[in-house]
C-alpha cells in the first residue's frame, strides 16, 4: 500500500517539477525576446506554455485530494494552457511576413541597422520597422528604432553619421537624427504613423 502511494507522490512531483520548468521558460522566452540571437531557442511561448500548463493540470489531478480544489486546479491550468495557445495561434495567423531589405552596418561595426518590410495587418500599406542590432555574439540585443507607415510617408534615407547617430530621413517630417548609447539604446524612436 505504502509503495503506490509514493510513487503517485513521485510521478506528481515529477509532473510539477516539468511542467513549471516549462512555464518558467515560456516566461523567460518573453524576458530575453531582446536577444535576437538566442530568440529562435528560447522564444516558444507556445510550446513551452501548453505542454507546461497541460502537466501542470495532470498534476492537479492526480495530487490533490479535495475535489474542488482538484477541478480549480485543473480549470485554472487548462484555461490558461488554451489562453496561450489562441494567443499564440491568433498572434501567427495574422502576423504580416516580414522581410529584410537592407542592413546599415555602423562605421565601427558594432551595430546594424535592419530595415523590416511588410504590409501593414489588413490593409495594403507597406511598413517598414527599423531596428538596431548591437553584435556581441550570444547577448546581441536588439533595440526598436521605430516604424514608418506609407499611408502617411515614406522612409527615404537611413545611414550613420557617426558611430553613434542614425540619420533617418522621412518624406514629412525631415530628418530624425538618433543617438544610440554603447550598450544599444536609442534616445529616440522615429514616429512615422504606424
Amino acid at each position: 500500500m505504502a509503495r503506490p502511494k509514493r510513487s503517485s507522490a513521485t510521478t506528481v512531483a515529477i509532473l510539477t517539477l516539468v511542467g513549471a520548468l516549462l512555464c518558467t521558460l515560456a516566461v523567460g522566452g518573453f524576458l530575453l525576446y531582446p536577444y535576437f540571437v538566442l530568440r529562435p531557442w528560447l522564444y516558444h511561448p507556445m510550446l513551452f506554455g501548453v505542454p507546461g500548463f497541460l502537466l501542470l493540470a495532470l498534476a492537479c489531478w492526480l495530487g490533490l485530494g479535495r475535489t474542488a480544489l482538484k477541478w480549480a486546479g485543473v480549470a485554472v491550468c487548462a484555461l490558461a494552457a488554451a489562453a496561450v495557445g489562441f494567443i499564440g495561434w491568433f498572434a501567427a495567423a495574422f502576423a504580416s511576413p516580414m522581410n529584410t531589405p537592407s542592413a546599415f552596418p555602423s562605421p565601427d561595426g558594432r551595430a546594424d541597422v535592419v530595415v523590416y518590410q511588410s504590409t501593414a495587418g489588413f490593409a495594403p500599406d507597406m511598413t517598414w520597422e527599423l531596428r538596431l542590432h548591437t553584435r556581441r555574439g550570444l547577448l546581441s540585443r536588439e533595440s526598436s528604432l521605430g516604424c514608418v507607415n506609407s499611408d502617411a510617408m515614406s522612409l527615404n534615407l537611413v545611414q550613420w553619421i557617426d558611430a553613434h547617430t542614425v540619420r533617418v530621413g522621412l518624406s514629412r517630417g525631415g530628418m530624425v537624427d538618433i543617438v544610440v548609447d554603447d550598450q544599444g539604446r536609442p534616445d529616440r524612436t522615429v514616429n512615422g504613423g504606424c
